[in-house]
């Protein structure tokens, strides 16, 4: 079947230039070439030809419209720029051009300028559903997925878009944390077309999140088997493999994906965070040049800068390490929206309403469960660390991240909403959260709930779960901010990617864990620092224990050899034994660091 088809195909182009042998003036023939060179994977020669066509006729709109789509999918973004502009002067309200002309800019960045055409298109024809999925993808790409979604619910339910829409919006859920819905839109778009790659792609990363390995693997592969350009599923297969431990198969798929595709941005990036670099790597030079080429993508070029930030803080280069940090940050800080305001008036509202008199007067309300252990603090400050250790435990499972408290606690108007909580309603937000966390039957008596940002929530857990353990992780500040500024979160802390920002919101979240020390007994808040937990583990580990009420297991201090998907960027660190090269890490790079010291300096 397969060569039946490039067999027509062939054929096909070879009327096309038999055409334009016959008419070499002829705008038609050089168009129906191109078209066909286009089907056929055959670009350059497309935009050759497009290039003719337009300049036979320097009007004519449609021809200028491909000749930039084909420029764009060779990666030449300036020129497709300019032939957009060149058409949209001809042409100002040329629908297909305006459109494809947004998609361009979201690609170069500019969500913003696109977003503005995409509604005067909208403005024009409400009933143009592609318009309200390009409107919702550049709401994606300024990491306002609430947004996109309510873009994706205001689109006309047109059957033709069907299949977009429902994998469209299976992306944004994902993003959102909605596994279970965004499952359902992926097997409602493959119930329409069994084998759509962008739908088995998502699905196959929701198995992913949805902690099922082996049917993520699965579906992986499957996925590869029926896409033209795996590079993509490759990378992303080679990072489940990383967060299962399987290290050295992850690198090859990442090499394999970088075969394929070597402009793969999100493979070098991955590839950085699996291994170390030294001085004259060949991955720097070819990652610096695609890093500096005009015509990168946006979002490729701020991976690639964080990839390459990585690299050189492993050589400890802070001159050339803050270089492409402080761009990749900068970029990601230019179309994200953050005030640091709200988060100065959401904490301490926190603080306000979480009382040490409400807190016990209210004490004894919610459910008795002791099933969940809370860990929490702030990013890269050893969570993922000390869940590994607990979830070494036979009596304890490990949960990873999750949004279960987050939805449940939000719903309720947090923080103010929860102001009138009465001790009933206590018990039906634990009921709720538990029914959202559980695994039926449940595996382990324990379960450990590792989310950095629950922090903001202990006052609330106490009144919901007042006999759930909750387990703060400290690190240096210095260090633990650097972590962050040197991470491109998949999702979330929009404060990291500015070094005032970070150091404002680490001050923030010192103030309020202040409270939580003042108003929490001990024996429901265990605070463990990082450099102690790696300076004397066994204590450490022991204290731990002892305050989940859990026997003693020496298999909690071989936490390296526990076989479990780790799906954070200390993934690779946790599988090794401990080690104390990261304490007093930020000390060598103090000299980039000073707009962070600043910010840190009033820290409780």
């Amino acid at each position: 079947m397969a060569a039946s088809k490039g067999a027509k195909a062939d054929a096909a182009i070879a009327t096309a230039r038999l055409a334009v042998e016959r008419d070499p003036h002829g705008v038609r023939a050089w168009v129906t070439l191109a078209s066909v060179l286009v089907e056929r994977g055959r670009l350059e020669e497309a935009r050759h030809c497009y290039q003719r066509a337009v300049e036979i006729d320097p009007g004519f709109v449609p021809g200028l419209n491909d000749l930039a789509v084909v420029l764009q999918r060779l990666g030449q973004l300036s020129a497709a720029e300019a032939c957009y502009r060149r058409a949209l002067k001809l042409a100002p309200a040329e629908t297909e051009v305006e459109l494809n002309f947004a998609a361009l800019l979201g690609a170069l960045g500019r969500y913003r300028e696109a977003l503005e055409i995409v509604e005067g298109v909208i403005s024009r024809n409400a009933a143009l559903a592609s318009a309200y999925l390009l409107a919702a993808a550049l709401e994606q790409g300024m990491g306002r997925e609430k947004a996109a979604l309510e873009r994706l619910e205001q689109a006309p339910p047109l059957k033709s878009d069907s299949l977009r829409l429902l994998a469209q919006r299976a992306e944004i859920l994902r993003a959102l944390g909605r596994a279970e819905g965004a499952l359902d839109d992926c097997d409602r778009a493959l119930e329409l077309v069994q084998n759509d790659p962008k739908a088995l792609h998502i699905k196959a990363q929701l198995l992913q999140e949805l902690d099922r390995p082996t049917a993520a693997l699965e579906a992986f592969r499957h996925a590869e088997t029926v896409t033209r350009s795996p590079a993509a599923l490759i990378a992303d297969r080679a990072w489940l493999l990383a967060e299962l431990g399987r290290k050295d198969e992850a690198l090859a798929a990442l090499d394999r994906a970088l075969g394929l595709q070597p402009d793969l941005s999100i493979a070098w990036y991955r590839r950085a965070y699996l291994r170390r670099y030294g001085a004259g790597d060949p991955d720097l030079a070819f990652m610096q040049e695609l890093a500096e080429d005009p015509n990168t993508a946006y979002a490729d070029r701020m991976t690639l800068c964080f990839a390459l930030g990585k690299a050189y803080l492993d050589m400890t280069d802070g001159g050339r390490a803050f270089k492409w940090l402080d761009i990749g940050n900068r970029m990601k800080r230019a179309v994200i929206q953050y005030h640091s305001d709200v988060d100065v008036r959401r904490l301490r509202e926190i603080a306000a309403t979480f009382s040490a008199d409400r807190l016990s007067r209210l004490g004894g309300s919610g459910i008795a469960s002791t099933r969940v252990i809370f860990v929490f603090g702030m990013p890269r400050s050893g969570t993922t660390l000390v869940e590994q250790i607990l979830a070494s435990h036979p009596l304890v499972r490990g949960s990873g991240e999750s949004t279960h408290l987050h939805d449940v606690v939000e719903a309720t108007g947090y923080p103010g909403g929860t102001a009138q909580l009465l001790p009933n309603d206590l018990a039906t937000l634990g009921h709720r959260y538990l029914d959202l966390l559980a695994d039926n039957p449940p595996r382990t008596p324990h379960v450990v709930d590792k989310t950095p940002m629950n922090f903001l929530y202990a006052g609330l857990i106490s009144l919901m779960l007042p006999n759930a353990r909750m387990i703060h992780c400290r690190r240096d500040p210095l260090d633990t901010c650097l972590s962050c500024y040197a991470l491109l979160f998949k999702r979330g802390h929009d404060y990291s990617y500015d070094l005032t920002e970070l150091g404002h919101f680490h001050r923030l979240y010192s103030e309020l864990m202040s409270h939580w020390r003042r108003v929490l007994a001990p024996e429901r808040l265990h605070e463990i620092d990082y450099e102690m937990l790696v300076g004397d583990t066994e204590h450490e580990v022991r204290k731990m224990l002892d305050f989940c009420a859990l026997p003693w297991d020496a298999s909690c201090l071989r936490f390296y050899d526990t076989r479990r998907r780790v799906a954070t960027s200390s993934l690779d660190q946790v599988r090794s034994p401990i080690y104390t090269s990261s304490v007093g890490r930020a000390q060598a790079f103090r000299t980039w660091l000073a707009p962070l010291e600043a910010a840190l300096k009033h820290c409780a």
